[in-house]
């Protein structure tokens, strides 16, 4: 199960969106939990809530003392914070769309409570290598 809270300001999501989101994120959890590793295994569901750049940099200051915007915050209890704003930024630099990224942050999201880590280089190659694996698997019509 996928709860998604929008509580951004800068940018209105459509309801067909949000649903898209909900399903895909709601067949990654699927696929992340029933492979019985990291936290997320025990998990029921997950939260995602989307925000904008100032309440991200205020959480992220709280929770990780660095008071910057960022992209995805991940709590082990199964809640994800999502900046949209710096999905809209990192979609002009990588010249794909802030619903891609959106999506990916998600699944970045629920690969840490599945256990992974970007913490070095050769962590971070095997979960971007398994991010892009399920973007393509799960949300290959928002690419």
């Amino acid at each position: 199960m996928v709860e998604i809270y929008p509580r951004c300001l800068t940018r209105n999501f459509s309801g067909a969106f949000l649903e898209r989101l909900q399903s895909g994120w709601a067949e990654v959890f699927g696929i992340l939990r029933g492979a019985g590793v990291g936290v997320i295994s025990d998990l029921g569901g997950i939260e995602v809530t989307l925000l904008d750049d100032d309440e991200m940099a205020r959480l992220h200051g709280e929770f990780l003392a660095d008071p910057r915007t960022t992209d995805v915050i991940t709590f082990e209890h199964g809640e994800l914070l999502i900046g949209v704003e710096t999905a809209a930024r990192q979609s002009l630099e990588y010249k794909t769309s802030a619903d891609r990224e959106i999506a990916l942050y998600g699944i970045h999201g629920m690969l840490h409570l599945a256990g992974f880590d970007d913490h070095d280089s050769g962590e971070a190659k095997v979960m971007a290598d398994r991010q892009e694996e399920l973007f393509t698997e799960v949300f290959a019509d928002l690419a």
